[in-house]
């Protein structure tokens, strides 16, 4: 019940697992005039200074192996160039003690000789955040292509005519989708070559990856990698997930030109223009295919070699990048931690050895002395705290148990003895009873007890099922809730979402059979608004009311906003609230959306319903939560709200809220204007530096005595700390490990 009670706590564990950082912070090589820096005032060399992050360890150690090598053979066929931790290494092709020639605490990696063999690209961010580099291939005279701030890039190739440099760029969350820019190599914000967005207003569904570029000899076509999707195509996918892609650089027709089970990614053309090279899966393990471009036959090169990244966030491509000899008959690949040489011919192989002295400075170490606790547990979180109809009590579940607490004395007490695991109470309208859920692995009931603590709980359904949001009507005579089969639940795989098997069901308050309303059909939160007779439930398809026999279904209201788990909006309108509660008297909602607590008004119109973007909302509105909330809640009167965050229960009058500047239709025209315009090219650190700079003077002090107004008037809501703490378990027995 833990998780599925709470839809904003499973938001942030899904968020939190795609928080996978592993970054290191680079230092910046030179890259002011030495004019500049003569003239520079002591104010503009702070704001030119790099991360505060320094040096103060260094890891030292030779290997003769890697992970992950992205390599790439020199035109004249003598050099390898490839990364292993974060640095570029240089050797002969037949092997032997590799030269390291980058250095610092940039991380360089996916090195790509140039056609003439004068310049190497790479990806770093030794320039504060990731870019695409050249430099020559000694790693002297590094110049940065790309000005990005927020971006990533992989797999950095050239053209044939060796002006420019193509790599995947992936912009900043939540767009986070991988598309082909080329940069010459004189500078410039650089083209873009392919789109994500097929259409301004497609689907995150139809939003496309380009990674992996290969441009033929001739400069008349590019291949690269292709793969549609967002989120859905990076966790529990099934394949196909990408294809190549042929482009043709004069037209810009595009064609695909595999067909492969298991994908296809991580094209490279031969030099000599006849062969096409790429990886792909087969049963558990990755290889490489090769096609002959002339007759179309196609064979394995090598099966199977390193591990694909498909079912991750590719952030360096699908595969290690791999190289033809200048002469087309060999293909130079790693796998194994070891660099292999595989002739086209036949498919023999045999190892290049190498070895590499590595030296990486290293910053602050960041492991911290943290006591373990052996004193009391104390709660961090209460669930569903609702408060009493007149406003003086509170009843919450903690620990599996159902507790009630005066407002004003702030001291909890367990409301039954039972060893039912207890969720999620709902007052009567009278303030005498508690109804409440329980839960256990043969099957859950609903049951209500006396509020203040007497007598014993009574068993209100006579089947076990699972059951959740109970809530009373307003006569008193029944309890709405939700219900689903029992094995179902138990049986599920995780407690993320599974509302669409639920159905929404009435019992009498006094106990008795459930009666059947309708399937829920995702909607949750049943509760009651200003008439006795309908219910109000919320789904993705909005607020929705409805009769105790399921019929004269209405939407009242549709409150999106941009919440981008777990996916990102359908066609830039926004994804559908996580919750929205109607008030007793029908005139407000509360909407829950990315964690974050709003209040707006619900017209009654009729026809069809209105849609609320609470980033542009036409209809009074304010954003009640800074930090989030876990729960929310009316008070009877309409006249209240609540909300929790971790053990702490807030409320505020709702006439000391203070709204939003309504927008008018003009200015939501002028967004929709301004939303369809192209995204701008980035532009160098300086020009944006030198933008903010001219208008900083002017708007500095106006926006800052804004939003000193605007923390000055929100309102403070009311906080009710609850402390309960119980004794901590400590283990005894033997110790067998130590």
């Amino acid at each position: 019940m833990s998780s599925s009670d709470c839809v904003p706590c499973r938001y942030r564990v899904f968020f939190s697992r795609f928080l996978l950082l592993t970054l290191f912070l680079a230092l910046p090589v030179a890259a002011f005039a030495k004019a500049e820096k003569r003239d520079a005032k002591p104010a503009d060399k702070k704001k030119e200074e790099p991360l505060p992050l320094k040096p103060t360890r260094k890891v030292e150690f030779t290997t003769d192996e890697g992970t992950w090598l992205s390599l790439d053979v020199s035109p004249d066929g003598k050099t390898l160039v490839f990364d292993l931790v974060g640095d570029l290494y240089t050797m002969p092709i037949s092997g032997g003690e590799a030269r390291k020639i980058s250095n610092g605490m940039g991380f360089n990696n996916q090195p790509h000789f140039s056609p003439d063999g004068q310049l190497i690209a790479f990806v770093s961010d030794r320039g504060s955040s990731e870019n695409v580099w050249i430099s020559k291939p000694d790693g002297s005279d590094p110049k940065q292509l790309s000005q990005d701030e927020q971006v990533e890039f992989a797999s950095p190739t050239w053209t044939p005519d060796g002006q420019y440099v193509i790599a995947a760029r992936e912009s900043q969350f939540p767009i986070q989708t991988f598309e082909l820019w080329m940069y010459h190599i004189k500078g410039g914000a650089g083209v873009q070559i392919t789109k994500s967005k097929p259409k301004p207003d497609a689907s995150p569904r139809d939003w496309t990856h380009a990674i992996g570029a290969s441009a033929s000899a001739d400069g008349r076509y590019l291949y690269y990698a292709s793969r549609g999707g967002f989120f859905d195509k990076v966790y529990n996918v099934s394949f196909p997930l990408s294809q190549i892609t042929r482009r043709n650089r004069i037209t810009g027709e595009e064609d695909v030109v595999t067909d492969a089970p298991g994908s296809a990614f991580r094209p490279v053309i031969s030099p000599d223009g006849t062969k096409l090279v790429y990886g792909t899966r087969y049963e558990t393990e990755t290889g490489l295919r090769i096609r002959d471009l002339q007759s179309g036959e196609e064979r394995w090169l090598k099966y199977p070699i390193q591990r694909d990244d498909q079912e991750s966030l590719f952030t360096r491509d699908f595969l290690p990048s791999y190289s033809f000899t200048p002469d087309s008959k060999d293909v130079v690949v790693t796998w194994g931690g070891k660099i292999h040489r595989v002739n086209v011919a036949n498919g023999e192989e045999h190892e290049i050895p190498f070895t590499a002295k590595v030296e990486r400075d290293l910053g602050p170490e960041l492991n911290l002395r943290l006591r373990v606790e052996d004193g009391p547990v104390q709660v961090r979180i209460i669930q569903a705290p609702v408060q009493s109809p007149d406003g003086k009590r509170m009843a919450f579940s903690a620990l599996t148990h159902l507790y009630v607490m005066d407002l004003s004395s702030g001291t909890p007490k367990r409301l039954t003895n039972d060893q039912n695991r207890e969720f999620q109470p709902a007052w009567s309208p009278d303030g005498q009873w508690l109804a409440y859920v329980t839960w256990a692995v043969d099957g859950g009931q609903i049951w209500k007890t006396r509020a203040d603590g007497s007598g014993s709980p009574q068993q209100l359904t006579h089947v076990a099922a699972y059951y959740r949001d109970p809530a009373w009507s307003p006569d008193g005579q029944r309890i709405v809730a939700l219900r689903s089969p029992r094995i179902a639940h138990v049986e599920e795989f995780d407690e993320f979402g599974h509302l669409g098997t639920m159905d929404l069901i009435w019992v009498p308050a006094d106990g008795g059979d459930a009666n059947f309303i309708m399937p829920a059909h995702g909607g949750q939160h049943p509760h009651f608004g200003p008439e006795k007779d309908r219910i109000y439930l919320y789904s993705d398809a909005g607020l929705t009311s409805l009769r105790y026999d399921g019929t004269e279904r209405r939407v009242i209201v549709k409150v999106v906003g941009k919440s981008w788990f777990p996916q990102p909006p359908e066609k830039g309108e926004g994804n559908p609230a996580d919750d929205v509660r109607l008030s007793p008297d029908g005139n407000w909602a509360l909407a829950q959306v990315s964690t974050q607590l709003y209040l707006l008004a619900v017209p009654h119109m009729g026809g069809e319903a209105p849609t609320v973007d609470i980033n542009k909302s036409v209809l009074p509105l304010s954003k009640l939560t800074d930090v989030g909330t876990d729960y929310i809640a009316w008070s009877n009167d309409s006249k209240t709200i609540t909300w929790a965050v971790g053990s702490t229960f807030l409320r505020l009058p709702i006439d000391k809220v203070v709204f939003e500047k309504p927008k008018s239709p003009d200015d939501k025209d002028k967004e929709k204007d301004a939303a369809s315009k192209p995204e701008p090219k980035p532009e160098p650190p300086k020009a944006r530096q030198a933008k903010k700079d001219s208008s900083a003077g002017a708007t500095s002090s106006d926006s800052n005595a804004s939003a000193e107004e605007q923390k000055k008037n929100k309102p403070k809501p009311e906080e009710v700390a609850v402390k309960l703490e119980f004794p901590r378990h400590h283990p005894s027995g033997t110790v067998v490990l130590r």
